[in-house]
């Protein structure tokens, strides 16, 4: 995991802790004072509200609201020192990645002294830069088809596939356009491959774009069962979004698949 993953999602963490602790001391602000004690006694249990500790058996008490009131606030004090220890342990973690960390090393040489080395991990830009430039074959294009231009200078097939390659560009997702794989002796051309920089794991990504043909559908099903079946699944380095005539692309699905996966 890149460390700016990692820190982000210690951040994250933190935060979420803060809003916990937050909506507990709410709710614990309008509990009654005292604790509750439970007695059991063969199959029979008796409550107590304990309020003095001079009075440590406390007084019975038989309603059920206050009784689960009382419970309910044991236990999200429990959750507030639960809470508030695991912060101090992901602050002193947050700050300890304010200093230099090893990927910091290499990128802070001379260019003289870089050519000497061979870094043990090749920095964010030149990582992207290799794998945009790594050459390959497109699939070519029939005489005559509509041209949808990509903010990158791609041509692509569809206005959804133009739409998709913009929103990836723009959030600076690298990607290669129909990049081929073979797959069991066939060539498949998938619509974006994609680097993602947090852990740089190269996904799959498909737009099937006329769901409501069947001949198409049946095709693409088999496409997705051979991918399946190569190391290429869904969820995990391969995703999808998918139209029809009746149901065109909504890009907030493409938004989300951006901020949750390809980030």
């Amino acid at each position: 995991m890149r460390i700016t993953n990692l820190k982000n999602e210690v951040c994250a963490r933190y935060n979420a802790l803060a809003k916990l602790i937050e909506s507990c001391q709410k709710y614990l602000l309008g509990c009654p004072d005292g604790r509750l004690r439970i007695k059991r006694q063969d199959k029979w249990l008796s409550y107590y509200i304990v309020t003095d500790n001079k009075n440590k058996m406390g007084t019975i008490i038989k309603d059920i609201s206050s009784i689960k009131t009382l419970a309910q606030k044991a236990y999200l004090e429990d959750l507030v020192k639960s809470a508030q220890t695991e912060q101090k342990i992901l602050k002193h973690l947050i700050n300890r990645y304010e200093a230099p960390t090893f990927e910091d090393v290499y990128p802070a040489l001379s260019q003289d002294r870089k050519k000497l080395i061979q870094p043990y991990l090749t920095p964010d830009d030149e990582y992207k830069e290799n794998w945009l430039n790594k050459p390959y074959k497109r699939k070519g294009f029939k005489e005559g088809t509509p041209e949808y231009m990509t903010l990158k200078g791609d041509r692509v097939r569809s206005k959804s596939e133009q739409i998709i390659a913009d929103r990836l560009f723009i959030n600076n997702i690298p990607y290669k356009y129909e990049c081929p794989i073979m797959i069991d002796g066939v060539v498949y051309h998938t619509d974006f491959r994609i680097l993602r920089m947090s852990d740089r794991k190269e996904l799959f990504y498909e737009h099937f774009g006329k769901m409501g043909d069947e001949q198409y559908a049946n095709d693409n099903i088999r496409r997705i069962n051979a991918y399946s079946s190569n190391g290429i699944i869904l969820g995990d380095n391969f995703y999808a979004t998918f139209e029809s005539y009746e149901n065109p692309l909504d890009v907030r699905v493409v938004d989300n698949l951006i901020k949750s996966q390809f980030i």
